[in-house]
């Protein structure tokens, strides 16, 4: 397997420049001409091992603070707000967004927040003049937009990433005291009686015809609906377990998103507590074991650990995220109309924030519910992913049928090849999204890509020119 090179010119000046040397200074204290570093600090040389052990060695920093993964992640993102027709007379190159992504990663930041920022104001007008267009009366309109939800959360659990240091080591030490360890729901029952005196109590559906779970703090007692599947119920208890147990540990992790709005706190907490409680279930160090025992196989996981295949996938991609033994994941789930429930991106692979994906994902398959889906992603740049789609319904609904869930994970080709040796799966040529990929010949392009113009012809018709244009 080849090495992949690291250019990070940028932050080795930024570092540089923090402890006050000039580049003579620092190459003589490497052991490095000043014309070798020069190169290195304009990118036209790659940060090899050897110059990374000297960094650690003598300024004893940590080396993953010279890895490109973040810097290669802000590129995409900028790549996608100078896709917006807005934009669409300062189309910039590559090799320029790579470079600010390098040299200066809190104004592409500051560029990605303006953007994000821009964005939702125009869909919070569309939809407040729908919402006054909508009224019918002078108050019912103003009514309404005191009823807007709040979206804070989600985007903060995005951009935080997967992984939360305190949230795993916290669910490490409950695990190890919940026993038997191979019954999760028995071993959860118990610790809540044991340690909180609250019983669970699994009531009929015609007396729970909605909610899945309630806890009643007076009487002590949590009630499960008896149409929860059985393989959903420990994760109920397991938050109920977080919220009584650890409920400093999930109000100090809120209050550092940063967020104001009451609403958004809430869910954030309740964010943290589901983290936490799947967590529990699957701690670090076992399922990192059992992935590699079980070669990254789902369902065999989901069984072990009794947890839904979707969230075992989650788990995959936020302990892969911790720069660990489990190779770095990029996850999506989706609801039946397409729309963004969660979104991890990782291991170089990036969701467009705006706009659909890509329609040549294994996603958007005629997928059997409990049964996976595999394919080999090659983006244009060729690097390649081993994907894995899964449908799965997700709770009952009266008189509804149940809501379909669509989830997507996948690792680096080379790096997913460690632990299962190659997947069959055919290989697709895929893109972040249709206003960046530049594949003409895809007949599932809702857009022309921004970086060209528009190839049309009079006389010509390409394999989607007749949808794009009606």
């Amino acid at each position: 397997m080849a090495e992949r090179k690291i250019f990070a010119g940028g932050r080795v000046k930024r570092f540089r420049l923090k402890l006050g040397l000039s580049q003579t200074q620092m190459a003589a204290e490497l052991g490095l001409s000043p014309s070798y570093l020069n190169l290195i600090e304009r990118n036209q040389r790659p940060l090899t091992v050897q110059v990374l052990l000297k960094l650690s060695q003598v300024y004893a920093v940590d080396m993953a603070q010279f890895a490109d993964g973040q810097a290669a992640g802000l590129t995409d993102a900028l790549k996608e707000v100078f896709a917006d027709p807005l934009l669409a007379g300062e189309i910039a190159s590559p090799a320029e967004l790579a470079d600010l992504s390098e040299t200066a990663p809190n104004a592409a930041r500051g560029a990605l927040r303006l953007h994000a920022a821009y964005r939702e104001a125009q869909e919070r007008l569309s939809h407040l003049s729908a919402l006054l267009a909508g009224a019918d009366g002078p108050g019912d309109g103003a009514d309404r937009l005191t009823r807007l939800p709040a979206v804070g959360a989600a985007d903060y659990f995005e951009e935080a990433g997967a992984w939360f240091a305190e949230i795993e080591a916290t669910a490490e030490e409950i695990a190890a005291r919940l026993q038997p360890r191979d019954h999760p729901a028995e071993a959860l029952r118990a610790h809540l009686r044991e340690h909180f005196g609250v019983e669970v109590r699994i009531l009929p559906g015609h007396v729970m015809p909605v909610e899945q779970a309630r806890y009643d703090r007076h009487s002590r007692r949590l009630f499960v609906s008896e149409r929860v599947p059985l393989l959903e119920r420990p994760l109920l208890y397991a938050r109920q377990l977080a919220l009584l147990g650890c409920r400093d540990l999930v109000e100090r992790m809120a209050a550092r998103s940063g967020l104001t709005e009451a609403e958004s706190l809430r869910m954030c907490r309740a964010g943290f507590a589901h983290r936490l409680a799947a967590a529990i279930l699957a701690p670090a160090g076992r399922m990192t074991e059992a992935a590699r025992e079980a070669r990254l196989d789902i369902l065999r996981l989901s069984g072990r650990f009794a947890l839904r295949p979707l969230r075992v996938m989650a788990r995959l991609a936020a302990i892969g995220a911790a720069g660990g033994e489990l190779p770095p994941a990029f996850m999506v789930v989706l609801d039946a109309s397409g729309g963004v429930l969660l979104r991890i991106p990782g291991a170089g692979f990036s969701f467009p924030r705006f706009g659909p994906l890509c329609s040549r994902l294994p996603l958007f398959d005629a997928l059997t519910p409990g049964r996976l889906a595999s394919a080999v992603l090659v983006l244009p740049d060729e690097t390649s992913f081993t994907a894995l789609a899964l449908a799965e319904d997700g709770p009952w609904t009266p008189g509804l049928a149940p809501p379909r869930r669509l989830a997507l994970i996948g690792w680096r080709r080379d790096e997913a090849a460690r632990f299962t040796g190659e997947w069959p799966g055919p290989t697709r040529p895929v893109g972040v999204t249709c206003r960046l990929c530049e594949r003409l010949d895809c007949a599932h392009r809702l857009a022309p890509p921004v970086t060209r113009p528009a190839a049309f012809h009079e006389h010509v018709a390409g394999p989607s020119d007749c949808e794009l244009i009606g």
